[in-house]
């Protein structure tokens, strides 16, 4: 069992810990009405990654609901500064045929070297002058273009983890930005698979993000055609039963060899000689993106949507979407009771498609999943079906949806403030917004990314942040792995879990309070912050003024009682008699740490 260590320096930031862990971060049993700047802390954490400061009265003077329509319709606030960052990383623009090339330049090195080795040893008992000389390997490895590939595709994934991170914290499009990690999360797929981290980056620039306030069909059909979505799920290989002919298989061992290093041999020995039918694609598509577990489909049904979708594939060169009629099954269909008749071709995805996108099925499942994320981890029942009807009135409409949502009467109802725990992101999206932190050498955070690949299944709930433990100072992306989120690498097609209850622990409780700590001290290593701004107008000198200053900032309301007992107690100097004014960046990172910062 992996033990969690808090060092004496930290020993204050585990007193909150208890208190924390005494009252358990769920809901808090709201009675009264909320005031307009409570009604502004719930819309900025809601539709958004929380306030900055000075955002809660602005939001509140301004109008609430002015603010929220105007998040619905993106296009019209200017985002100059966070699309400017965005702009300097080069790697988010490359087509994808760049990263299939490079994969494809290290593959081909690794064969290389197997080949070298397996040659060597079978010289080895012959005279010095007949054996390979072994130069040529320890050039290639030194081949600036060589270590260029192995870098590109790595190097991309840093950039897209930054990128989130980034735009979470600065974008002036906050629930763009919440809607782009709903639907990645609920379309997921897992970078650590290999062909799926060649295609990531495009799947979430290209397939998702500029769907999120157009129709669902709309957005169905982009990841039904992704590379990324067709690799990870495996429709990629999936086709009519088949016998493969000698050119056919050596094309398929081919491709088999370039995308896992074995050599063309390996790869002939354990290519079938016949292609057939995977379900995988066809049975997440009808059990998670569309109607849902309870939707009323059979196993009849996943085996002729997987047919539908027979010949969906990916052409290895470009790494982009291709249909190829020779994979694909043109006998008729039935799914959900619909004929599809014979002879079809790409039409028979399509037509699964929109059958999928416009069913009460699928209207249902995605209202109580939209309105768990935006409301409540338990769904009132009603708004879930005046979701659903709007979702179908309207033909899939996102955006009259996430309307039907924010203004109904439960989204501001007391029992749904403060509901619903942050995730890891969430928490440090927050944190940073609410301390109005700076990101500092970019670079640094791509030297020091999470290494996708390596991150094994488990490492966030454990093992995996103990090696970064010998850093001296982690970055924001590292920490992350520690409180249990590992951005793009999520193993199951689930997604992350949308009820909050998975992110309570005491282990993640331990990891946010180090984090809260590490940030307000100026130990992480890619963000500064300055806790003066926070103050305001409060007098610097008195607890009680710097406890309440920073509490209306982050919160827009005061804190509870007995975190308040607890900030005052810290925010006091800490020797007998001192005249030092009190510790504001303790207060902040308690009060980052405190049950109602962890709520939203």
């Amino acid at each position: 069992m992996r033990r969690f260590c808090i060092p004496p320096r930290q020993a204050w930031a585990y007193l909150l810990g208890l208190l924390i862990l005494t009252s358990p971060f769920g809901a808090v049993a709201e009675t009264t009405a909320p005031t307009d700047l409570e009604k502004a802390a719930h819309a900025l954490n809601r539709l958004g990654y929380g306030p900055r400061p000075g955002e809660l009265e602005r939001v509140a003077s301004t109008g609430v609901e002015k603010w929220m329509r105007a998040q619905l319709a993106p296009e019209t606030i200017p985002d100059t500064a966070s699309e400017a960052e965005i702009a300097k990383l080069e790697k988010l623009k490359l087509p994808a045929s760049d990263f299939v090339a490079a994969e494809r330049a290290v593959v081909q090195a690794r064969r290389q070297q197997q080949a070298e080795a397996s040659a060597a040893q079978a010289t080895a008992g012959t005279p010095a002058a007949a054996s390979p000389a072994p130069a040529a390997p320890a050039r290639r490895e030194r081949d600036p273009e060589l270590q260029e590939a192995r870098q590109l595709v790595p190097s991309a994934i840093g950039e897209l983890q930054y990128a989130k991170l980034l735009r979470a914290v600065h974008s002036e499009h906050q629930l763009e930005e919440v809607l782009v990690d709903f639907w990645f999360n609920h379309f997921n797929v897992d970078a650590r698979k290999q062909a799926v981290s060649i295609a990531v980056v495009r799947y979430e620039q290209n397939t998702i993000r500029p769907h999120v306030f157009g129709t669902f069909r709309d957005l169905l059909g982009a990841t039904a055609k992704s590379a990324a979505m067709m690799v990870y799920l495996d429709n990629a290989r999936s086709s009519k039963e088949q016998e493969l002919g000698p050119a056919q298989q050596r094309a398929a061992a081919r491709l088999r060899a370039e995308t896992t290093g074995m050599s063309m041999e390996e790869a002939m020995t354990a290519s079938p000689n016949r292609r057939g039918l995977n379900e995988n694609y066809g049975r997440e598509l009808l059990e998670l993106h569309t109607l849902g577990v309870d939707g009323g489909y059979t196993q009849k049904d996943v085996q002729e949507v997987a047919r539908a979708f027979t010949g969906w594939t990916v052409e290895p060169g470009t790494g982009e979407f291709v249909f190829r009629r020779r994979m694909h099954d043109t006998e008729v269909k039935h799914v959900l009771g619909t004929r599809i008749p014979a002879g079809g071709s790409i039409e028979d995805g399509e037509k699964v498609l929109d059958l999928l996108a416009t069913h009460p099925a699928t209207a249902r499942h995605l209202a109580f999943k939209l309105v768990q994320r935006f409301v409540n981890d338990t769904p009132p029942d009603a708004l879930v079906r005046r979701v659903a009807d709007t979702f179908l009135r309207t033909g899939g409409d996102l955006r009259a949806t996430y309307e039907a949502i924010f203004f109904s009467p439960e989204f501001f109802a007391p029992e749904n403030l403060r509901a619903k725990t942050k995730s890891p992101f969430e928490f440090l999206a927050s944190s940073l917004r609410a301390s109005d932190a700076e990101f500092i050498a970019p670079g640094s955070l791509l030297r020091n990314r999470v290494p996708v690949r390596a991150i094994e299944a488990n490492a966030a709930l454990g093992r995996g942040g103990d090696r970064f433990t010998n850093l001296p100072r982690k970055t924001n992306l590292l920490h992350l792995v520690e409180m249990g989120q590992s951005l793009y690498a999520w193993g199951p097609p689930t997604g992350f879990p949308e009820d909050s209850s998975t992110w309570v622990s005491a282990g993640a409780l331990v990891s946010r309070l180090n984090y809260a700590l590490a940030l307000t001290s100026g130990q992480v290593a890619d963000a500064r912050i300055d806790v003066r701004p926070l103050l305001g107008t409060a007098n610097p000198d008195k607890p009680d003024a710097v406890v309440d200053a920073i509490s209306r900032s982050l919160l827009g309301a005061p804190p509870s009682q007995g975190t308040r007992r607890v900030l005052l107690t810290q925010a006091a100097p800490s020797v007998a008699g001192a005249t030092a004014v009190p510790d504001v960046g303790k207060v902040l990172a308690l009060l980052l740490g405190s049950p109602e910062f962890q709520r939203r």
